[in-house]
């Protein structure tokens, strides 16, 4: 885990360099940082949001579920799985954000406790610089040993610094001052409204201001992200506490905490926690429960209307085709046209065959009128 936390670290080093390059102050960097970070995760958010929606709209089946497999555990977990899939619902994918956090805060550290190595990227066992660094750690009256070895590079970053750039009254070769030279800018940036954002908090150094600001951001930002999800207007659980009670209790955790690490981490902290209550509001404006569930219902009305009309098309096009048509080849334009001239044709040959039949028929019976007239008339004539 320390190889994928220092990995981390450094490519977070890279943003706080860039921020710092730019501004010229590490605290400055570090809530740029925080916002960048931020907004790089609020489509994970939204996703979240989008997630817990869907969850809540499939809580009727999934009681209808309960209701009938309830006593056959393994029929409803597969019951339960397929509409997981037939919904495209994870009941996992709420979590991301909230796992993300982690690495996010430990690279963070990472890159604030090392920023030798993280931040400016620099090797500090070898060349150059390594031998300047292990003259300062000589110097005692500059350098203050710690007994945590994650701190050591933060007080050859002060040793720099309290050294102020007079490299030759310690007896650093130029070489070696100009090795020193990037630390020793860096170190000039972690003054923060006078507040030295490599110390850590006491009770008689100013970082401890950031110590209440912690806790205040941390407790002040989960009752004002409750309030506006309206989680603090719900009573409190039984054997429970509310929710503004919780919010106060990660408030004094946050600021125990930041009681024990670099006041760099305790500035992002806050900025975190202050944060989250203007993502809460857009969260709830835009993608709230009832708007989520509104679209993902229109869009299964529009499925549901593409799904008839394609059902609608395939069974007036098997109305059009004779029952036994697929085993033949049907005919062609051309062919078709041609066949409807022959039934024409014949048709027409009909009609007028009985059309001239039907003259003759009359003929005949005049003439035969005739004759049978003219025979009477010659025997009464003989009597």
């Amino acid at each position: 885990m320390d190889t994928l936390f220092n990995f981390i670290g450094e490519i977070f080093g890279y943003v706080l360099m860039f921020f710092n390059n730019i501004f010229g102050n590490f605290g400055v960097a570090i809530i740029m940082f925080t916002v960048f970070s931020r907004l790089l995760m609020f489509p994970l958010t939204i996703k979240q949001q989008k997630n817990m929606a869907g969850m809540q709209r499939l809580q009727p089946k999934m009681k209808e579920l309960q209701e009938r497999y309830g006593n056959n555990r393994e029929r409803y977990n597969e019951e339960v799985q397929k509409l997981y899939e037939r919904e495209g619902q994870n009941p996992a994918g709420g979590c991301l954000p909230m796992a993300i956090q982690l690495p996010i805060f430990y690279g963070l550290y990472r890159a604030i406790c090392m920023p030798i190595t993280c931040t400016l990227h620099l090797n500090i066992t070898e060349g150059t610089l390594g031998s300047a660094i292990a003259r300062v750690k000589t110097l005692s009256d500059v350098y203050t040993t710690t007994s945590s070895a994650y701190y050591s590079q933060i007080n050859v970053i002060e040793a720099v610094r309290n050294i102020g750039g007079n490299y030759a009254h310690y007896g650093f070769t130029a070489a070696e001052a100009e090795a020193l030279a990037p630390i020793y800018e860096l170190s000039r940036g972690f003054n923060f409204l006078g507040i030295d954002l490599l110390s850590i908090a006491k009770f008689w150094n100013p970082a401890i201001i950031l110590t209440f600001v912690v806790f205040i951001a941390s407790a002040g930002g989960m009752y004002l992200s409750n309030k506006i999800n309206g989680v603090a207007a719900q009573p409190a659980q039984p054997n429970g506490c509310s929710p503004n009670m919780m919010g106060v209790s990660m408030g004094l955790m946050s600021a125990w905490i930041s009681l024990s690490v670099p006041s760099a981490m305790a500035l992002y902290w806050s900025c975190s926690s202050l944060i989250a209550p203007l993502q809460s509001w857009v969260v709830h404006k835009y993608y709230n429960a009832a708007i989520l569930n509104a679209k993902a219902e229109a869009q299964r009305m529009a499925k549901i209307r593409l799904e008839e009309e394609e059902v609608i098309k395939a069974v007036g096009a098997a109305k059009g085709v004779k029952k036994f048509s697929p085993i033949y080849a049907l005919p062609t334009a051309g062919n078709q046209d041609n066949t409807n001239e022959k039934v024409n044709q014949n048709n027409a040959a009909q009609t007028e065959s009985k059309k001239t039949g039907g003259k003759k028929k009359k003929s005949n019976a005049s003439g035969q009128n005739k004759k049978s007239s003219s025979a009477d008339y010659q025997g009464r004539k003989k009597k």
